[in-house]
């Protein structure tokens, strides 16, 4: 096909030669021999073009491909497009590295099609051809590879991109299905604990009363322990969903802006593809054919990388559409764990307080039974036995009061400032937002100043009962905490005493069974010394967060207060200036401008006098009298101050 075209080439070249060697008549006219001319030049540069442009038609359709590329396509257009970004890779990384370009090395390629191993560390692309390992004189086409590259690899990238977001590990439906029977789940034990609230108490609450209370309520303590922490859990899921909704709000109109763009981008770039092929065509040598082929093979890619970003972008668009049903559900979801959590919270701690208050009792009777027992026992031992187990056992009710309070949570408690210090920290950044746009409206000024209106008694009554509390809980707990450590400092110094007087009362036969005894005791009263402390230590950083957060809402309130002084001056609660506010104007004008001219009138016409009170001609003699009474007594009394 070839031989055929180029014959009929040099025929039609030599059909124009001749047309140009032609003569016309003598009788011709110098015109006619101009015309005849050019057309046999026109006919001569036409020809030549045609042969050039299906020359460079046919090495841009078929560009020099490696043997990967030449065989069988797969059925998989997906794994056509990969394989063949990888083939134009591999053989783009060939080429820079016989031009010097690459010095790191690249992972083992595949080895020669003879198998012998190359002498003398030969490079790998046999195939490239001798002029290319010059890095001088092929600096041009070094950059349009490494260019090339680039595409390639952010064509890989965006491939993977797109099959993520058209293909996620999860789809949406299969997400709404979970989600929605969780949800059925949770609004079933719901309904169930609304009729059988102790339906929600787990096994360490429905033990029955045995021996050791002491175990049972400390089983209480763990799990409201854990409850508490799940729900903390879910309330920061909650708060991390609330922020995902207004970052997916930003990103949704980030991706609009982006596809409007890269819908641009591929258009103008698209409308540019005749113009490299024209480049192509219209090369003037070998070596700048080469050139503007390479710059249309970059071009290609890179049309085909912004087609892929815009169809990246459509993608996550059509992703995100579909979640929207399933963030709703989720946060749903997330809300009746909460729910459920405060339900369960709440009957945990009604059921602790119960237990907890019942054995304070038991131990309260108990140590009333030692000190009974204690008065009318005649043995030393007994007697100090039954008295310091009293001791103990006010001093484990004591405990047990410290530990209630760390499970139970009393009010003003710490999630609860919290929340109200995070909601006075939204009141105020409303506030901010509603004065930074300009557009304040009169409803939105009286709603301004009534809030502005309402921070001070709010204040003052946080600090009144919150704080006060909070401050006197705190004081109260690190007093206790710090007389359990002197006492746990000085190893029971105070008790000394007394067990040197137990000892001497007792006979020498029995002061193996007395030496036993104060060891148990004292190994009981460190026990519960080191229960109190860790209550103690618990309950003071529970009161200082909580006061940190009351402080943090008293900042909030005095910012917001300072802040709405500031422009409160300056936010317009009337209507704005209109046409009819010019028409009062000089309506008013009028009416000023008639009362003066009556008065004046008045003044010229005698008749219209009338005598003058007294009351008139006394506040005249004073208008007159008294500033040349006030400078008379200031140059007085300026010269007895000076003298």
């Amino acid at each position: 096909m070839r031989s055929v075209t180029d014959r009929s080439v040099r025929a039609r070249v030599a059909f124009a030669l001749a047309a140009c060697s032609l003569r016309p008549a003598p009788r011709a006219s110098t015109v006619k021999r101009t015309i005849a001319s050019l057309v046999a030049f026109a006919i001569l540069i036409g020809v030549t073009d045609r042969a050039q442009f299906s020359e460079t038609r046919a090495a841009v359709s078929s560009p020099e491909q490696t043997p990967s590329q030449t065989a069988s396509p797969p059925a998989d257009a997906a794994k056509e497009g990969d394989s063949e970004t990888a083939a134009l890779r591999a053989e783009t990384l060939d080429r820079l590295k016989a031009m010097g370009a690459l010095t790191t090395p690249e992972p083992a390629t595949a080895a020669s099609p003879t198998g012998a191993a190359k002498p003398d560390g030969a490079p790998q692309a046999a195939a490239i051809p001798s002029t290319a390992t010059d890095h001088i004189a092929h600096k041009p086409q070094q950059k349009l590879l490494e260019e090339r590259l680039t595409w390639l690899e952010e064509h890989a990238r965006l491939t993977l991109a797109l099959k993520k977001a058209t293909s996620p590990e999860s789809s949406p439906e299969h997400q709404a299905e979970q989600l929605k029977t969780e949800l059925k789940q949770l609004q079933t034990t719901l309904a169930q604990s609304s009729t059988n609230p102790e339906s929600l108490l787990p096994g360490s609450f429905l033990k029955q009363r045995g021996a050791a209370p002491a175990v049972v309520v400390a089983e209480m303590k763990d799990a409201i322990d854990a409850a508490t922490h799940d729900l903390g859990e879910w309330k920061t899921r909650a708060e991390a969903l609330k922020s995902a909704k207004a970052e997916r709000e930003a990103n949704k109109k980030k991706f609009a802006v982006d596809r409007d763009r890269d819908f641009q981008v591929v258009t103008a770039s698209k409308s540019q593809t005749l113009e490299f092929e024209a480049a192509v065509i219209d090369a003037q040598n070998a070596e700048k054919a080469q050139l503007a082929r390479e710059r249309l093979q970059n071009h290609q890619w890179q049309v085909r990388v912004e087609t892929l970003r815009l169809q990246v972008i459509e993608a996550q668009i059509a992703l995100e559409a579909k979640l929207a049903d399933v963030r709703e559900l989720e946060a749903h979801v997330c809300y009746a764990h909460i729910h459920l959590a405060e339900r369960e919270l709440a009957q945990m701690r009604a059921r602790y307080k119960a237990e907890s208050e019942r054995q304070e009792s038991d131990l309260a009777r108990k140590a009333a039974n030692e000190k009974n027992k204690a008065q009318w026992l005649d043995d030393p031992i007994e007697r100090f036995r039954a008295r310091r187990t009293a001791e103990l056992l006010e001093l484990e009710a004591q405990v047990l009061k410290f530990e209630q309070a760390l499970a139970t949570s009393p009010a003003p408690s710490f999630e609860e400032q919290q929340q109200l210090a995070d909601q006075a920290d939204r009141d105020f950044a409303r506030i901010r937002e509603l004065l930074d746009d300009g557009r304040v409206s009169r409803l939105d000024a009286i709603r301004l100043n009534n809030e502005f209106r309402l921070i001070g008694p709010e204040r003052e009554q946080l600090v009144r009962n919150e704080m006060a509390t909070v401050e006197a809980r705190l004081q109260y707990f690190e007093d206790a905490l710090t007389n359990v450590e002197i006492e746990l400092l000085q190893n029971s110094r105070p008790d000394r005493y007394e067990h040197d007087l137990l000892r001497e009362r007792v006979p020498r036969a029995r002061s193996a069974e007395v030496e036993t005894l104060l060891t148990e005791l004292e190994l009981q009263h460190r026990v519960i010394l080191a229960r109190r402390r860790a209550a103690l230590v618990k309950l003071s950083e529970r009161a200082s967060h909580t006061l940190q957060q009351i402080t943090r809402r008293l900042s909030i309130l005095d910012q917001e207060y300072g802040f709405i002084r500031t422009q409160i001056f300056w936010v317009r609660d009337q209507d704005p200036l209109a046409v009819g506010t010019f028409w009062q104007g000089a309506r008013e004008f009028n009416y000023l401008l008639k009362a003066v001219l009556h008065l004046a009138q008045e003044a010229i016409e005698p008749n219209l006098w009338s005598r003058p009170s007294a009351e008139f001609i006394v506040v005249s003699l004073a208008v007159l009298i008294l500033p040349v009474l006030l400078v008379k007594l200031r140059r007085t009394f300026g010269g007895l101050i000076v003298s």
